[in-house]
């Protein structure tokens, strides 16, 4: 007598699932230490994340990144480590004391000073430390580097012609971020 058995797996979540991710930074490189904030808002399907971030960046000078977050999540449990790749516009917020703006000259000329928009990437790696939920306490370890342009123009007194220094800041820097993703 002929038997069939049929069975059925269960069938796997494929849903889009909203998290953010909240970051402290740690920014280190050869100007110093200092701290950032960040923001990190999106979709995750499976072990891929992607999202939008903003933060605030004071290393330096104090910049507004605005970037990419890609993520991919090994393994299945709720504590597991992850790869991120970061990538966007850094936003000049210098405080007014850097940016000296224009400037009066004892023969009426004026000296100006601004700042300009640059690039941010950040890429590392990190672990995950899981809640009960798809959140957790989230800790990483990368490579960050941002990039500013300050241009001043002032008067040469003997020629009569406007000169225009160009200052170009590359940084690269190594970052320490803890956060929580909810």
């Amino acid at each position: 007598m002929p038997v069939t058995l049929v069975s059925f797996g269960q069938k796997k979540n494929t849903a889009y699932k909203f998290h953010s991710i909240n970051n402290i930074a740690l920014i280190n490189g050869d100007n110093g230490v200092s701290a950032g904030l960040q923001s990190i808002n999106g979709f995750q399907k499976g072990n891929l994340f992607a999202g939008v971030g903003i933060g605030l960046d004071y290393y330096l000078y104090r910049t507004v990144p605005l970037f990419a977050d890609f993520r991919y999540e090994f393994g299945k449990t709720k504590n597991k480590f992850f790869a991120y790749a970061d990538g966007g516009i850094n936003f000049d917020w210098v405080e007014e004391e850097y940016n000296d703006g224009p400037i009066f000259i004892w023969d009426g000329s004026r000296n100006s000073s601004e700042f300009h928009n640059g690039a941010y990437t950040d890429i590392g790696l990190g672990y995950m430390v899981g809640s009960k939920k798809s959140g957790g306490l989230v800790l990483s370890l990368g490579h960050s580097y941002k990039s500013l342009e300050k241009t001043i123009s002032y008067l040469d007194w003997r020629t009569q012609e406007t000169i225009t220094d160009v200052y170009n800041y590359n940084l690269n820097r190594i970052i320490l971020k803890v956060g929580w993703k909810f």
